[in-house]
């Protein structure tokens, strides 16, 4: 039989029609199951193909941050730190890897040619000191916070190095070109200022040291002299007959040499007192004419 076919437009009246078969033509009617299927494919993300700004995506920023930085493109251009430190690396082993500092501490220490400056002390002790609460005089000098002092004599051996005085009765502290392992290498010396050892160089002589565990021995050297000016001071005003210089050499081992300031320049014979280790006291016999004469005190 023919279909038969409308001629106008149809009111369901809010009711349904149902059993439809699935649509196969553009002008079929479409079932609930087929406009389900077509909205569930469009708006599935394996389908999209349009753009999607990342603001429109609720979780983007968690989601992208839960990714590792080998997960990451590589760079192709330079990565600022803003100033921030990486932290816990390994060693290096290729020659392009990122070194750390025990590696670059190691290496130069590795590196250190049995001659290694770690500028002056002012004394080297020779007997014990104690370094919780060493008091205000050491080697026979009055200490002053943060002179740095030469420890060669301990009790206990593995405390010998340079040391950092902050007060007569507060803890020395290790110098802080010694306080760690790639710092107290073998080689390293210093030069005594003042002291029983003045103007000597102090050569730590072990062949292996740990710092920490290893009793470190000291070699003083020659004299260091050459680096000590002599000071000098004109006399004489017309009325005193006693000059004190102070040339702070922290010793009595000093020459004094008096001469005249004028033809025939020559040297005279005067008194001189050593009273302390820091000054010398010129006494003449006879009063000096203003700047008469010039006195030269160097160290022996």
């Amino acid at each position: 039989m023919t279909a038969r076919k409308w001629v106008s437009n149809q009111d369901a009246n809010s009711l349904k029609l149902t059993n439809l078969g699935a649509p196969s033509a553009t002008t079929d009617a479409a079932t609930k199951k087929y406009a389900d299927d077509l909205y569930t494919a469009a708006i599935s993300r394996a389908n999209h193909t349009g753009t999607q700004l990342a603001s429109t995506i609720s979780d983007f920023d968690t989601q992208v941050r839960t990714s590792r930085l080998d997960q990451m493109a590589a760079p192709t251009g330079s990565v600022s730190m803003a100033s921030q430190k990486i932290i816990n690396l390994l060693d290096p082993t290729a020659a392009q890897d990122a070194a750390t500092k025990a590696y670059v501490d190691a290496q130069i220490a590795g590196l250190q040619s049995g001659q290694t400056l770690k500028g002056t002390v002012r004394v080297a002790a020779a007997t014990n000191v104690n370094i919780a609460s060493p008091g205000t005089t050491i080697d026979g000098v009055t200490m002053a916070n943060g002179d740095v002092v030469l420890l060669t004599a301990q009790t206990t051996g593995s405390q010998n190095g340079p040391y950092v005085f902050n007060g007569s009765a507060a803890a020395m502290t290790r110098a802080g070109n010694w306080d760690v392992t790639g710092e107290s290498v073998v080689g390293s010396y210093w030069i005594v200022r003042e002291g029983t050892q003045a103007d000597k160089f102090a050569l730590m002589s072990n062949d292996t040291f740990t710092l920490g565990t290893t009793t470190a021995t000291f070699t003083f050297v020659g004299t260091a002299q050459s680096a000590v000016l002599p000071v000098e001071q004109d006399l004489g005003n017309g009325s005193l007959t006693s000059f004190t210089i102070t040339h702070n050499f922290g010793t009595r081992a000093v020459s004094v040499t008096v001469y005249r300031n004028a033809s025939p320049w020559d040297e005279v014979d005067v008194y001189v007192r050593r009273p302390d280790i820091n000054s010398v006291v010129i006494e003449p016999d006879v009063v000096f004419a203003t700047n008469e004469f010039h006195a030269v005190v160097s160290k022996l």
